[in-house]
């Protein structure tokens, strides 16, 4: 069953000057139940504005998006924020963690303004923190815990409330390369042991190497796609081999780290 489903989609920015610039074109992309998806592309390509409108935070000058049989830009804009609470989960470079929240606030978060009874809450939070080896750090606040141990809650938070879809924007960007390995095989085992359907824009060969799928494009418009065996390695090299085909500038891709 596909969860997303976007058909030609395209985005058009106008400047004050009012030259337009294309942003994307003609996007086809399906992802289904369960699956592990990275967009990767140039510097410039479109993956932002891609996301941007998958998560619903923009819409589409052209074509149209369904998450779970949904056109979201069809919702009046409360229906379409309680829309984006339920069915989308995020997942930042920046982790977007509130500060003035522990980290046990900032995951459950979802939980509480859904009014959720807090024996629940609990019930839930208590496997995933566990899972995600969290649990030690749930009364700490943001500032008293590490990078790695951010982003594994923002995951944990994204999660937490069963979402049709995961959006993942660059979230190994601000982690060292233990850090970056430790969140994205949380993140495969999120996939895997939850069946969270999961798409991820990233520059990053390794963090892409996860994936079971990746589509690639270019200048605003689709350009290839290539999906892993059996072997990380193997699909890694593939990575490497494609965006070299690309073209580009990948602001210093970290080409050696798998």
């Amino acid at each position: 069953m596909s969860v997303l489903k976007a058909q030609g989609l395209g985005k058009i920015y106008s400047s004050k000057g009012n030259v337009a610039y294309k942003a994307l074109e003609d996007i086809e992309l399906q992802v289904e139940a369960g699956e592990f998806v990275g967009v990767m592309g140039p510097s410039g390509s479109g993956k932002t504005t891609l996301l941007n409108l998958l998560a619903t935070i923009d819409r589409p000058t052209s074509g149209q998006i369904e998450i779970n049989g949904v056109n979201p830009s069809k919702l009046i804009e409360k229906k379409l924020a309680l829309f984006r609470r339920r069915e989308l989960g995020f997942v930042f470079q920046d982790f977007n963690l509130l500060d003035t929240l522990s980290i046990k606030e900032n995951i459950i978060l979802p939980l509480v303004l859904e009014g959720m009874a807090p024996r629940i809450i609990e019930q839930k939070l208590a496997p995933i923190a566990e899972f995600l080896q969290i649990a030690p750090i749930l009364e700490k606040r943001t500032y008293e815990v590490s990078g790695g141990q951010k982003q594994r809650a923002a995951i944990a938070r994204a999660i937490i409330h069963q979402p049709s879809l995961v959006l993942a924007d660059e979230l190994t960007g601000n982690l060292d390369s233990k850090a970056a390995k430790d969140v994205m095989d949380a993140l495969k085992d999120m996939n895997e042991r939850y069946k969270a359907t999961i798409l991820m824009v990233t520059h990053d060969p390794f963090s892409a190497s996860y994936c079971q799928r990746i589509v690639f494009i270019k200048d605003g418009k689709f350009f290839s796609e290539i999906r892993r065996g059996a072997n990380r390695q193997a699909f890694f090299q593939q990575i490497l081999e494609a965006l070299s085909v690309l073209g580009g500038n990948f602001d210093d891709v970290p080409f050696a780290r798998a």
